[in-house]
């Protein structure tokens, strides 16, 4: 389970807590100050929803919630290193949970594929298929086009620097959303900025503000930059996670299905010249 679904989880049982036990934490909540000393939250846990502005909207998750007499929004900048801290304190206001290790996933790495067992050192992985088919769907939704002069804008919005760090360098396209079925990224303008090589590795297939971490005049900058070229950002939509999902097994399974028609076909041919001749 990632860090928002379990934020997510428990908003209910933290605001029950706050409307039946503990009347003052809301007012914690709301300050910026306490969210980033007890959670490492660079955002206050929850906001009062009239006081979002539309800029900002994307920060926190859409729900309304009544706590004590103020209608709140709570958000969702949550990171994987923030699953210690939300359990701290959720132990710390005896709301039950489920201890982190239970939850989070096991690496990819430790994944083990179903069927054939011929593993080779340096194969071509299927996950490299799925990954690329997954980008290539993500790469082209909807009507958006743009061309070399949107870009040479683009730069120009960054003042032809390095969006992330600032620098004057030989600049390369970036996503500030990673195009894969986690983070469902896009290839369109306003998921696109000028970023230096050094900062492109070091990103690599972090969201922007992940990245960032605590840089929030940056944060802010590519925000107001997105919402210029229109952009909103599906990472919270679940089913286009549910349906890039079975797109991603899709390709497993129909690569195993051609790899089993092609290995039988050679078995059958190898079967074939060792069966013995019949005299004439």
């Amino acid at each position: 389970m990632k860090i928002g679904e379990f934020a997510k989880q428990h908003i209910s049982s933290i605001l029950d807590h706050c409307d039946q036990t503990d009347h003052s934490e809301i007012l914690n909540l709301l300050d910026p100050k306490y969210s980033k000393e007890r959670f490492g939250l660079s955002f206050p846990f929850c906001k009062q929803a009239d006081l979002i502005k539309v800029s900002e909207s994307k920060r926190y998750w859409t729900p309304v919630y009544l706590v004590r007499g103020q209608r709140v929004r709570v958000t969702s900048q949550w990171f994987a290193w923030q699953f210690e801290k939300l359990e701290t304190y959720l132990k710390s206001k005896n709301i039950s949970t489920t201890p982190v290790s239970l939850l989070v996933s096991a690496p990819r790495s430790l994944e083990k594929s179903p069927g054939r067992s011929n593993s080779r050192y340096r194969g071509n992985a299927i996950g490299n298929a799925q990954n690329l088919f997954i980008r290539n769907i993500l790469s082209n939704l909807g009507l958006e086009s743009f061309n070399e002069s949107d870009w040479t804008s683009t730069k120009s919005y960054f003042e032809n620097k390095c969006a992330y760090c600032g620098i004057l360098a030989e600049l390369a396209i970036e996503h500030v959303i990673p195009i894969n079925k986690e983070k469902l990224g896009e290839h369109r303008l306003g998921n696109i900025v000028p970023s230096c090589k050094a900062c492109n590795d070091s990103k690599a297939d972090k969201d922007f503000r992940e990245f960032l971490g605590e840089d929030v005049a940056t944060i802010n900058k590519i925000e107001e930059y997105m919402d210029s070229r229109n952009y909103v950002p599906l990472e919270r939509n679940e089913q286009m996670k549910l349906i890039l999902n079975m797109a991603h097994k899709e390709v497993a399974s129909l690569a195993e299905r051609y790899i089993t028609i092609i290995n039988e076909l050679f078995a059958q041919s190898a079967n074939s010249s060792r069966a013995p001749q019949s005299e004439a």
